[in-house]
């Protein structure tokens, strides 16, 4: 059991890494068109195929807030839920995400065209994720009252642990034992929305903090809107705490908004939970991750393999009726949780962002970035053979003019 808790997470942690990895497309999705070593916000535009739409509507030249705001609310009024532009969101889609953001930060803080944001996220991924792997007690808590279970239904029947030799007197009785089977659906469900929370509020909040990107009406004019977070009427619309939520984020932040009310528009996104939202989030993402781990470690060894055992050396002990419907039942289970590990990569890298944009952006990391950079010594140009030689009769030819003016001298 503790190889494969191990496995499986290794397998989460790694579907992490390669996401990060995928941010090394944000490079080649900045093409120069035209080769002038700047990309423009119009070439940006192309390269993501966004949508055109008319900013300046009395055509006075001039975009005030008024016609921000208009713009906000059209592009919000035409997007999808957040839930679904994740889940059917392409690699290059997020890539461009960070762009847009890239071109944001420049224009914000004064950043040279140089700047890498795929440095940036990758560098709050390494330290996010150092944080959230950690191996503490809190990681096998929920295989306690897992064990548990199937230590109260083994017991009853004398067997030992699912590897004994009279491991199959137990089938069946997973799924035969109402207390047993309820509470699993009952864990299935809580996991389920769990999981499912924590992947809308983030998606949620990072769509609320994104700059949006939009063609104008003629050819050069593409511009970038700032964050709808920034415009009052639509984040005073936005609630990423429903009612039945909210009470559940005060309780887990200590009295929540009440207590650590939003120092900021960016905090106010979090709604309930208030100033707290790093800390609670982080750990509700780390605890259901590890939850998720643990549910299908011992679904795995302690249910399915032992059914799929027995069906196939045709034993006829344990509830024998049973053991179909367990292994179909406990499998539909691992699917969920494996299908909830899959969501947990693209919540955490939205946590990522979403702690580390706007009123949250690490200047100290930003600097650091553009420091190093500079100092970066460029590789000398490779001379043809040609220069080479060219270069090497002009030293000779140097060396032997003073090889002639020292005689001269001598002479004299």
């Amino acid at each position: 059991m503790g190889i494969l808790f191990f496995i499986i997470a290794g397998i989460v942690v790694g579907a992490v890494l390669k996401e990060v990895s995928e941010l090394s497309k944000i490079s080649e999705l900045a093409l120069d068109a035209d080769g002038d070593g700047e990309v423009t916000l119009d070439e940006l535009a192309d390269g993501l195929d966004v949508e055109s739409m008319i900013v300046d509507l009395d055509g006075d030249g001039v975009i005030d807030e008024y016609e921000i705001g208009e713009a906000l609310r059209v592009v919000a009024s035409r997007q999808g839920s957040a839930v679904s532009s994740e889940l059917s969101m392409t690699d290059k889609d997020r890539a461009g995400e960070c762009l847009v953001l890239r071109e944001r930060m420049i224009e914000q803080r004064g950043l040279p065209e140089s700047f890498q944001i795929e440095d940036y996220f990758a560098e709050i991924f390494g330290q996010e994720l150092k944080k959230k792997v950690e191996l503490s007690p809190v990681t096998w808590i929920p295989l306690i009252p897992l064990i548990a279970i199937a230590n109260s239904v083994d017991l009853t029947r004398d067997v030992v642990s699912a590897s004994s030799s009279n491991a199959f007197d137990s089938c069946g009785f997973f799924y035969a034992t109402p207390w047993v089977l309820y509470s699993a659906v009952a864990l299935q469900v809580i996991s389920v929305t769990w999981s499912t929370y924590n992947f809308w509020k983030m998606a949620s909040i990072k769509k609320m903090l994104l700059p949006t990107l939009v063609k104008g009406s003629l050819p050069g004019k593409a511009m970038l809107l700032p964050p709808m977070y920034e415009d009052e009427g639509l984040r005073a619309k936005f609630d990423s705490s429903p009612s039945f939520f909210a009470g559940i984020e005060r309780f887990f932040s200590d009295g929540g908004a009440a207590a650590h009310p939003p120092r900021n528009k960016h905090e106010e996104l979090f709604g309930a939970v208030g100033s707290q939202f790093k800390e609670v989030f982080g750990d509700s993402i780390q605890f259901h991750t590890w939850m998720s781990v643990a549910l299908i470690t011992y679904s795995t060894t302690q249910i399915i393999l032992r059914d799929a055992s027995a069906l196939y050396s045709g034993a006829s002990s344990g509830d024998v009726d049973a053991i179909v419907p367990e292994l179909v039942v406990w499998g539909l289970f691992t699917a969920s949780n494996v299908f909830q590990l899959s969501l947990a990569s693209t919540t955490f890298l939205n946590y990522c962002f979403v702690i580390g944009v706007e009123e949250y952006t690490k200047d100290n990391l930003i600097d650091k970035l553009v420091f190093e950079a500079e100092c970066m010594i460029p590789e000398p140009a490779d001379l043809s053979n040609d220069a080479q030689v060219a270069e090497g009769g002009e030293t000779l030819a140097a060396a032997e003019d003073a090889k002639e003016e020292k005689e001269v001298v001598e002479t004299n």
